[in-house]
């Protein structure tokens, strides 16, 4: 009896230091909080094309509608990743983003225009679910990032936070394209 006892116990504290040791290893990332995925809502919920961006505080995201498709990119500038979390904030005079403390400026697009910064914007990856499946998501390119395609106004939309994009250089921004600027690191010069 003693031995039944014995083992009984060892399994069940086998089995609980294996239940903690998957949850420690593989964290729940819970949905609506930041490192998981945030519904937005269908299709018809997402800002219009053309319209200022929306914060999402807790997701730390501004939620952009282009031509192309939505776009989620990361509230923190590329530049303050090494100093520290900057988040910046869109100026509606200007129709950009501008960074308050480096003075870095991105299109509404999320492209890099000018300052001290690396890069453009970083992205999260967008999902538009139809029915119970991915339709389509944010996918990285060589040379341009390709927002999701939206089917239908039913469409579902997630952004996860626990999937980024890096923006592309900022000698790469497609707002610099054909233009007769030259980018040169902290300075912008013509």
């Amino acid at each position: 009896m003693l031995t039944y006892v014995w083992a009984g116990t060892l399994a069940v504290m086998t089995l609980g230091s294996g239940i903690a040791a998957y949850q420690f290893l593989y964290p729940y990332k819970r949905a609506n909080t930041f490192g998981g995925k945030f519904y937005i809502g269908a299709a018809t919920d997402l800002p219009l094309v053309g319209s200022e961006p929306q914060a999402n505080v807790d997701g730390r995201f501004w939620l952009v509608n282009t031509e192309n498709g939505p776009r989620a990119f990361s509230n923190i500038c590329p530049r303050s990743l090494a100093t520290g979390p900057i988040k910046f904030r869109w100026d509606a005079d200007r129709n950009r983003f501008d960074c308050p403390v480096c003075g870095a400026k991105f299109s509404r697009e999320g492209h890099y225009i000018e300052g001290p910064a690396p890069r453009s914007l970083d992205q999260f990856v967008i999902e538009v679910v139809t029915g119970h499946k991915v339709f389509a998501k944010t996918k990285r390119l060589p040379e341009e990032i390709i927002a999701p395609v939206v089917p239908s106004p039913e469409a579902k939309i997630l952004v996860d936070t626990s999937k980024i994009i890096e923006g592309f250089a900022s000698m790469d921004s497609p707002a610099l394209r054909g233009s007769s600027l030259k980018v040169v690191p902290g300075e912008l010069s013509a």
